[in-house]
Formats: C-alpha cells, sequence, structure tokens
C-alpha cells in the first residue's frame, strides 16, 4: 500500500509494503489487513492484520516507524519468536542440575533463547543480548554435565570461562569464547567490542550449534561402528 501524508496534522493513508510473514505461524502469505492507527505524537503506525494461513488464522499487530515520509516496519506487538533449526542433541539435552535425580528437566537453554529473541523483537535490545549470555551459559554448562556426569557438581560451580577452557577444545572452544565476550558485552556498561552487536552474537550461537551438533554425530558413529575385520 502506498499513500501520501495528509494535512493539518491528518495521518497518513498508508506508505508501506505489507507483513508478508505471520508472527504467530512463521508461514510466508499474504496476510489479510484489517484496520490501521497513525499516532501523531510517536510518528507510529499501527495496524491489524489476519493470517491467511489456514491452519492459523490468528490476528496480529504490527509497528512502522515514520522516517523521510516512509513507513518503516519496526517490530509486531504479539506473536512467537522463531528460533534457528534446533538439531536434536540440542532440543533432547537436559538440564544439568537434574541429571542423576528423579526430575530430570529439559535444558533452559532454548526457552531462553526464545525470550531473549521475543524480547529483542519486542524492542527491548538492552536487556536481549544478556538474555543470549544467560542462554550461551545453560547451554555450555548442560553440555559439559551431559558428557561428564561424575563432575556435575564441579561444572556447576565453576565460572563460564572456566568450564569453556576445561571441557572443550579447538574451534568450538574458540567460537565459545568469543561468543561469551560478546554476551559478557551486553551486560556491562562499558563495551570493549563496540564493533558488535546481537546480531552477531546470535550468528555465533548459530555456529555453536553447528559445532556441537557435529560433535555429537561424530561421537556416536566412531562409538557404535566397530572395526569387523
Amino acid at each position: 500500500m502506498r499513500t501520501t501524508k495528509g494535512n493539518n496534522n491528518q495521518p497518513p493513508i498508508l506508505i508501506y509494503i505489507d507483513p508478508d510473514i505471520c508472527p504467530h505461524c512463521h508461514f510466508a502469505n499474504q496476510p489479510n489487513f484489517i484496520f490501521q492507527y497513525f499516532d501523531i505524537f510517536q510518528s507510529k503506525n499501527i495496524s491489524i492484520w489476519q493470517c491467511n494461513a489456514n491452519n492459523c488464522k490468528k490476528t496480529f499487530i504490527a509497528i512502522h516507524d515514520e522516517i523521510n515520509d516512509n513507513l518503516t516496519f519496526s517490530r509486531f506487538l504479539n506473536g512467537l519468536p522463531k528460533g534457528p533449526v534446533w538439531p536434536n542433541p540440542i532440543k533432547n539435552l537436559k538440564d544439568g542440575k537434574t541429571i542423576n535425580t528423579e526430575n530430570l528437566e529439559s535444558s533452559k537453554f532454548i526457552k531462553t533463547y526464545l525470550q531473549s529473541i521475543e524480547a529483542e523483537t519486542m524492542g527491548f535490545d538492552e536487556i536481549a543480548g544478556m538474555g543470549f549470555r544467560k542462554a550461551i551459559e545453560y547451554l555450555v554448562k548442560d553440555w559439559a554435565i551431559h558428557n561428564n556426569t561424575d563432575r556435575k557438581e564441579e561444572i556447576l560451580e565453576m565460572w563460564l570461562g572456566n568450564v569453556i577452557s576445561n571441557f572443550f577444545d579447538g574451534d568450538l572452544k574458540d567460537i565459545l569464547e568469543r561468543a561469551t565476550w560478546l554476551g559478557n558485552d551486553q551486560s556491562h556498561y562499558n563495551k570493549l567490542f563496540k564493533e558488535f552487536n546481537t546480531t552477531h552474537l546470535k550468528e555465533l550461537i548459530d555456529l555453536i550449534l553447528v559445532e556441537l551438533d557435529r560433535e555429537f554425530k561424530k561421537r556416536h558413529y566412531i562409538e557404535s561402528i566397530e572395526k569387523r575385520k
């Protein structure tokens, strides 16, 4: 939809491209427009849409900011964040604190990561980075405990950096260290890595997931396939 701005503080009719994905089901489609309102005090356009996917049909609210007489998409006000494609070893990872107990629970990594994306989507960029840093700690410690159950209590008491140094090696260790540095940067007043942001932090987390999945698969095949001659 395209329009021109009205006179006497009247709202613009519309100057933006319709959203092409539903924040609930994440299915790409052409949602049905329902209603829009322009806030002249904040220069924001608030619009309501309905997903066109047959198995969804949910409504959602989109926010567009007015920049140079154009409305630029800012964020959705509702819906669910969509994380990476989770490898099975990550989906099945257990909370290290519950290993060897009667109440085995899933790792809090995915839950914390998705909450951080939701915060970022809602514009809470100052706290999203801290959430990604916390997610990394859940992932690192739970993975280390999963592979070293006899050292569970020791790992739980360690600083994150020490867990990485003692239980990981190679490229994976290097990537984990750098993800931790950027994550710590999101929690401190003064930044050491000003040229990097949460987008780079999420890219590092994606690399970590790939490396952990690769490590899991290599170990699985090495242990399960034995020489027969």
